[in-house]
């Protein structure tokens, strides 16, 4: 990885992921009278893995399977671990950074982000919803830079076209079903009572829940 050379136990890491196993078991490419040495089987010939792998990023998923406790695995190296989990397909290890990184206490931003990124469908409509409940005003330029320009596009014109509808409902308050005979009022006067209690009412709060 990187030109640097990794030493591990194979038959401990590729129980845990198809992919690694397949790195091991593929055959050589044929050199001459090398042609029956294995990749991995020496330093001269190792397994070269692909350019999703960095040093960093395989050093925090070794430290999460051989239990590194004094090691604190942050955002970012959980995120790493996600990351190579989802290209080995690592089950176990995708499934606790997972967890992890739920509990850590993300935005929403991040949250869509890494939910669009590494295939976590249970967050996006939890974290879509948290946007939709976000001031717009109080977006920044890290959730601009998480999600992109098109995903930053879409929950802005969203949270337009839901506030644009709040406003037509409370624009028009709700027409009363026909009169009930046994009522002692008129018509007329039921209903400028229900829009009175509509437009001081429930219209405000409709329109402005948290307040």
């Amino acid at each position: 990885v990187d030109n640097t050379l990794y030493k591990l136990h194979m038959s401990l890491l590729e129980p845990h992921s198809i992919i690694l196993r397949d790195m091991i078991t593929m055959p050589a490419a044929a050199s001459g009278s090398d042609e029956s040495v294995q990749e991995g089987d020496s330093d001269e010939r190792p397994i070269k893995i692909g350019t999703v792998f960095t040093v960093r990023k395989l050093d925090n998923l070794l430290i999460w399977f051989h239990r590194v406790d004094s090691t604190v695995l942050d955002v970012s190296a959980l995120t790493d671990i996600v990351e190579l989990a989802l290209f080995l397909q690592w089950d176990t290890a995708r499934h606790f950074a997972i967890q992890e990184l739920k509990d850590s206490g993300l935005t929403a931003s991040h949250r869509l982000s890494l939910a669009i990124s590494y295939r976590i469908p249970d967050w996006i409509e939890p974290a879509f919803k948290d946007l939709m409940d976000t001031p717009p005003q109080t977006f920044t330029t890290d959730d601009s830079m998480l999600l992109g320009q098109h995903s930053m596009m879409l929950i802005m014109t969203t949270q337009a076209a839901i506030r644009h509808h709040r406003l037509l409902v409370a624009y028009n308050p709700l027409k009363l079903r026909p009169h009930d005979v046994a009522c002692v009022k008129q018509s007329a006067t039921c209903q400028c009572n229900w829009e009175t209690a509509w437009w001081y009412g429930l219209a405000r709060h409709y329109l402005h829940p948290d307040f």
